[in-house]
């Protein structure tokens, strides 16, 4: 018999060949086309996601972050989306935070202080709310979805409800007197 050799080969572009490897497609913390990349939180977030990918059980994310508009689409200042976000339990991250908080290690890449002393990236601003808001928020969301798709917020309640672990929501006697 006769052994032909194994000719490793990989993609040619115009700055050489690209051989296959596993890191091929990995930006360093996973921040390649991500402009909403927060180091720390981020680098957490992958982690969390990761883990439930894998079958684990995640560490639970401290915070949550969100880059919020400060600007219309004329580039005229405009804080409306910072007053919804702000609604919602979340508070502008200030830029003296940086490398005090595990879950802001650096600046964001491109982003900088600003006058206010928050942290802002092109007409975005960091805003971060605590863990328990975050799941509060996220228990909202979860139900308004529910609802509009079965219609029904009890059904919704209920749905929401039997999808925590040991939470069976029941009605086990009417506080308020029948409607005729």
């Amino acid at each position: 018999m006769n052994a032909k050799p194994i000719v490793r080969t990989g993609v040619v572009t115009e700055f050489g060949e690209v051989l296959d490897e596993s890191e091929l497609f990995d930006a360093p913390g996973g921040m390649e086309g991500d402009l909403t990349y927060v180091p720390g939180f981020s680098d957490m977030r992958r982690a969390h996601d990761l883990a439930l990918a894998e079958g684990k059980t995640p560490t639970p994310l401290p915070v949550n972050l969100r880059w919020v508009r400060r600007q219309n689409s004329k580039g005229q200042p405009d804080t409306k989306r910072q007053v919804l976000v702000g609604n919602q339990g979340y508070t502008t991250v200030s830029a003296e935070e940086v490398g005090k908080q595990d879950w802001l290690t650096a600046f964001p890449p491109g982003s900088h202080a600003l006058p206010d002393g928050g942290i802002g990236n092109a007409d975005w601003v960091l805003m971060v709310a605590d863990a328990k808001t975050a799941a509060r928020n996220a228990v909202r969301k979860r139900v308004r979805m529910l609802e509009r798709s079965t219609g029904s917020l009890p059904a919704a309640l209920e749905e929401a409800g039997l999808r925590v672990p040991g939470a069976n929501p029941e009605v086990t006697r009417e506080l308020a007197p029948e409607r005729r």
